[in-house]
């Protein structure tokens, strides 16, 4: 995923990526990697810097081009995509930060960076130089460093801290008398790195920049590292499913084994939350600086922390090869390590998300001015449906509010507003923008539980795409008002995974069907009043030709439920036999072989649902046992765990903001809900371990409900619920990236 959003931000990223064709190119970045070193300009940063490319995000009364950070973030991704040298991104960043302030000293550093002087920033974190006042101002001393940039920086926007604890900064020229840059032997051979040394120099008030909040600059950097470390994500990406797809070993392409298919399916995965992280941060850019600080917390850690990992990941795809100097890889490597030093400890990020007081990430999509005249009927209808109440335990799942029955659900169904997605009359035909707008409404009056239709949510829309008038008739409505309870009939104890291996048989007899078979792991078939069932009507065709996708009412005779106890102890799934099961023709959806199309449209529905699982709170465990560690070094590690979950957690969510802006500027839905299927199941696996590990001896003990032990004994269930993260990387590694089937 590129960062670009707009087809403005698309044509950004696509002339800077023009230009690293044009004058890049890793062949002429190899034969100046001694002059790179010494911080000496490439040859093509004044065609660059006719460009604007290095000022898209600078004010226009400053000679810039007038766009955002995010416009800034595109020229980086891009740049970083092409391991373009030189010190475009310390420049970047310096540009930036400056543009926060609205001083003179500010202006004429923006303004020098326009003209196309570079610079660097000198953050707090990189070492603090010393302020001591003056008379006339004040004398600068002390020495920072290593840093990115500071060897070919002809403007150095530094910090320093004053006797008092503030923090000044400060326009320094790099050739002033008492600056001193020491180059060092970069990682990242393509790019400067030095120390700068500050020997007494006197600095006017003149020189002093008023408006830098510390804080902020650092985000802005951190988003800029990101932004590049997404490029760089992409590039091992495009390049690894390329090779994949042409070397072949054993007489066809690698990429049809399933082991290098999963690990690029994973390598594509991490690409994308990297992408969405940093384009987070950069985002966070126009929010208050504690929001920054949070998406810039999960960018380091998400986007930047672990890219040289991600890396190595894809050097293993290319095998020896990719370990060669002649091979581009290690060059993306290195830089990888040096973005990575460059933002810092991802320890220390982590325990800085983890604080358990410290507010979540604010992931509002603001659409206060849109439809105004829906959000006036949806609101209406909301304000009489919560003058009702419900009076009657759900269907399904009896014990959670959102499943109750009574006057107040019947009047937000009647409304088209429990699944306002769906075609009238039973729901809105709400558009991405329809759908945020009741979501806001519904947030603005927590009183009102927002009813959930749990099982039907998924199979509801194949009956009403798919299936008759009657059927529609039948169900839609009852459903929607939480009188029916439903379960899903498709697995069995030897199909597995491959679903379309069932053989619950389904024979045809006057009037319907006789079905004889077994399922098994359905959820809430001992409460269910129907189900889905899908079961083989042509023993001859295909595999997946001859299935059938029937209603089946759970009270029919023959049916047999038999709950299956999992290793939690719990019953909450059931094994369900079929011995001579009449199902009427009326209850067939479709045609007797189109079972297999609907049950992919059923399983689609359902891993978007299942997916939507982080939106739930899964760090709740580990942000009790933050509050109640007891020494600091247990309080550091605990906080440590927490702040990864939620860097992980800010990811996928991030990645659901963009997947509905673009559906809101009218483009399809993209991988969002495959890649956060399988995102969400590593988190609630991360967690689970991470509470057993902290637990301690408490673990000893399985009795609490609320229990560490208990909570990781039903982290199977959501993990493989709605299909196996094995055959979501399947789902990936060939319909998205293309590879080859085994």
């Amino acid at each position: 995923m590129a960062l670009a959003l707009t087809d403005e931000q698309a044509q950004i990223a696509a002339a800077m990526a023009g230009f690293a064709a044009r004058h890049g190119g890793l062949e002429l970045t190899r034969a100046q990697f001694d002059d790179l070193a010494a911080g000496r300009r490439p040859r093509f940063w004044d065609a660059l810097v006719d460009q604007g490319l290095h000022a898209v995000h600078l004010p226009e009364r400053f000679g810039g081009q007038g766009g955002g950070l995010a416009e800034a973030a595109c020229v980086v991704e891009a740049a970083g995509y092409a391991l373009l040298p030189g010190p475009l991104l310390p420049t970047v960043i310096a540009g930036a930060v400056a543009a926060t302030d609205a001083g003179p000293v500010a202006r004429a550093v923006v303004e020098d960076i326009v003209a196309g002087r570079t610079a660097t920033v000198i953050l707090p974190q990189a070492g603090q130089l010393r302020a001591v006042a003056t008379r006339d101002g004040w004398r600068i001393s002390g020495a920072t460093g290593p840093d990115i940039g500071v060897c070919g920086a002809e403007r150095l926007l530094v910090s320093a801290a004053t006797e008092a604890g503030e923090v000044l900064w400060i326009s320094l020229d790099a050739s002033a008398s008492g600056v001193r840059v020491l180059a060092q032997t970069p990682t990242d051979l393509t790019r400067d790195v030095g120390e700068l040394h500050v020997a007494d120099v006197p600095v006017s008030d003149g020189d002093v920049l008023r408006d830098v909040d510390a804080v902020r600059a650092q985000c802005l950097a951190v988003s800029m590292l990101a932004a590049e470390a997404a490029g760089i994500a992409r590039w091992c990406v495009d390049n690894v499913v390329a090779h994949l797809k042409v070397r072949e070993q054993f007489g066809r392409p690698i990429g049809s084994f399933q082991a290098l298919q999963h690990k690029a399916a994973m390598l594509f995965i991490n690409s994308e939350l990297a992408a969405a992280a940093a384009w987070d941060a950069v985002r966070a850019a126009d929010q208050s600086i504690p929001q920054h600080h949070i998406a810039a917390a999960g960018a380091a850690i998400v986007a930047v922390g672990r890219l040289p990992e991600l890396v190595v990941d894809a050097l293993t795809m290319f095998g020896a090869i990719g370990y060669t100097w002649e091979h581009d890889l290690h060059l993306y490597w290195k830089r990888a390590i040096s973005l990575a030093a460059a933002v810092g400890s991802s320890a220390e990020w982590a325990q800085t998300l983890g604080d358990p007081a410290a507010p979540g990430r604010d992931f509002t999509i603001e659409i206060a001015d849109v439809e105004p005249d829906f959000r006036e009927v949806v609101a209406a209808a909301l304000d009489r449906a919560a003058l009702l109440r419900n009076d009657t335990p759900g269907r399904q799942n009896p014990e959670y509010a959102e499943f109750w029955t009574g006057p107040q659900r019947t009047a937000l169904a009647d409304a088209g507003l429990i699944a306002p997605h769906l075609p009238a009359p039973w729901g809105l035909d709400a558009t991405p923008a329809g759908q945020l707008i009741i979501d806001e409404e519904f947030e603005k009056r927590p009183h009102l539980v927002r009813p959930s239709l749990g099982i039907a949510e998924w199979i509801l829309p194949t009956v009403l795409a798919a299936g008759s008038d009657a059927q529609r008739a039948q169900f839609a409505v009852p459903t929607l008002r939480g009188e029916l309870g439903w379960c899903q009939l498709f697995s069995e104890p030897g199909a597995g995974s491959d679903l379309a291996a069932l053989t619950t048989r389904a024979t045809k007899v006057d009037g319907g069907w006789l079905v004889n078979g077994q399922k098994v792991w359905t959820s809430s078939a001992q409460r269910a009043d129907w189900g889905a069932l899908l079961a083989r009507t042509d023993p001859d065709a295909k595999k997946h030709k001859g299935i059938g996708y029937f209603l089946i009412d759970m009270a029919t005779p023959g049916i047999r439920v038999r709950p299956l106890r999992t290793a939690s102890g719990e019953a909450h799934f059931n094994e369900v036999f079929f011995d001579a099961v009449f199902v009427p023709d009326a209850m067939l959806v479709g045609e007797p072989t189109d079972g297999w199309s609907h049950a992919l449209a059923t399983m689609a529905n359902e891993r978007v649902a299942i997916g939507a699982y982080v939106k739930l709170d899964k760090e709740r465990e580990l942000r009790t046992l933050a509050s109640r560690a007891g020494e600091a070094a247990e309080v550091t590690m605990v906080r440590q765990a927490l702040g990864e979950v939620r860097a992980a957690s800010n990811a996928i969510a991030a990645l659901g903001v963009r997947d509905t802006l673009n559906r809101l500027a009218g483009h399809g839905p993209g991988p969002a809900s495959s890649i956060g299927k399988v995102a969400t199941a590593q988190i609630v696996r991360r967690v689970t371990a991470h509470a057993l590990a902290f637990s301690g001896r408490a673990a000893l003990v399985g009795g609490a409900e609320q229990s560490a032990v208990a909570h990781t004994l039903m982290m199977p269930a959501e993990v493989i619920g709605g299909g196996t993260v094995e055959i979501q990387l399947n789902i990936i590694a060939t319909m998205i990236l293309g590879l080859p089937r085994s």
